[in-house]
């Protein structure tokens, strides 16, 4: 009777005192891990000042296992074929630029002794590689909007252009 008196702990209910201690498995696996890279240094496991040597616990050692090396992923992104999203991006790129060069080429011109005839050719470049891109884009899947957007901005650039000019 005095065995199961002591057992029992103080409270307004019985509980009896059953204190299972359970080693946890992750935190000695990262203590091994710990241990192995402080002997591959060089460090006297001895001297060990962690929380599992302080609390008189030898000290674990164990090679970490290596990382997974995953090969596939990277064949399958060296594969990948472009789609139409470069050549969109390339199409409004070249579209600005044709814009920007039909802007130099009329300040040219109006210029007492300027020769607008390099600009006239850079926007005719530009606009040539506008529609190249625009036709790349639309032959390697882009949809009709992003694949015309380079075009488009061409449109506008020309009102603009025909708004300036007063015509």
């Amino acid at each position: 009777m005095l065995n199961s008196f002591i057992n029992v702990s103080y409270a307004s209910f019985p509980i009896t005192d059953i204190l299972e201690i359970k080693q946890d498995t992750l935190q000695t696996e990262e203590i091994k891990q710990y241990h192995y890279s402080l002997q591959q240094m060089g460090v006297d496991l001895n001297s060990c000042k962690c929380v599992s040597c302080r609390g008189g616990i030898s000290p674990l050692v164990s090679k970490p296992k290596p990382l997974p090396i995953k090969t596939k992923n990277v064949t399958e992104v060296e594969e990948r074929e472009p789609n139409g999203n470069l050549f969109a991006f390339i199409s409004v790129l070249s579209g600005l630029g044709a814009i920007l060069f039909a802007f130099l080429t009329l300040g040219s011109g109006m210029s007492h002794n300027g020769n607008p005839l390099s600009y006239l050719l850079l926007t005719l470049i530009a606009i040539a590689s506008t529609v190249y891109s625009t036709i790349k884009a639309k032959k390697n899947g882009a949809k009709w909007g992003k694949a015309f957007l380079g075009v488009g901005v061409l449109g506008v650039g020309l009102l603009l252009f025909l708004i300036l000019l007063g015509l």
